[in-house]
């Protein structure tokens, strides 16, 4: 558990990057073979892209090292994937839940449930995307570090949201 830790942590890393950037503070690691593969924090305000979530960060970097490195030893990507490991501080949503599946990773290791949006067990599971695939869960890791962080998070302004969606901060 002590490597596991390690990537969880580098995870919350990338959450806080993405807080201090004002993004929603998720960030995401893919391990395979005790390496980094690909990482990311959410990117949605910065590219104005409703995708430019962690995962899909994290799958695009993870992407371009599997085409890099293993395309001579590997038939696919998928035989990386199978065997890689996914940090993530905030269960995944619906939609990277689903890229997950799709991918066919081996393990996966979140923060808190996101009991929204949660796509791995809280509002959905592999049956939902038509997978018989299953991935190795862990989850609720650190998931007191996971709350604080959205909380101060959405404690504060969204510059990005629309002006009449703002809250108003009242100070007493």
């Amino acid at each position: 558990m002590t490597s596991d830790l390690f990537f969880i942590n580098e995870s919350f890393s990338l959450a806080q990057k993405a807080y201090d950037l004002q993004e929603v503070p998720v960030g995401c690691v893919f391990v395979f073979d005790g390496l980094i593969i690909g990482r990311g924090h959410n990117e949605v305000n910065k590219t104005k892209n409703p995708t430019g979530h962690a995962e899909f960060v994290a799958i695009d970097q993870a992407n371009d090292w599997c085409c890099e490195k293993w395309k001579k030893i590997f038939k696919s990507n998928f035989a990386v994937m199978e065997q890689t490991t996914v940090y993530v501080s905030l269960e995944p949503c619906i939609m990277c839940s689903s890229a997950l599946y799709q991918l066919k990773i081996k393990k996966l290791l979140f923060g808190a449930k996101n009991l929204r949006f949660g796509g791995i067990s809280s509002v959905a599971s592999n049956q939902d995307y038509g997978h018989e695939h299953e991935i190795e869960l862990i989850p609720e890791v650190c998931a007191e570090k996971s709350i604080s962080l959205l909380k101060k998070f959405y404690d504060r302004e969204n510059p990005f949201a629309p002006l009449d969606k703002r809250k108003v901060k009242m100070e007493i």
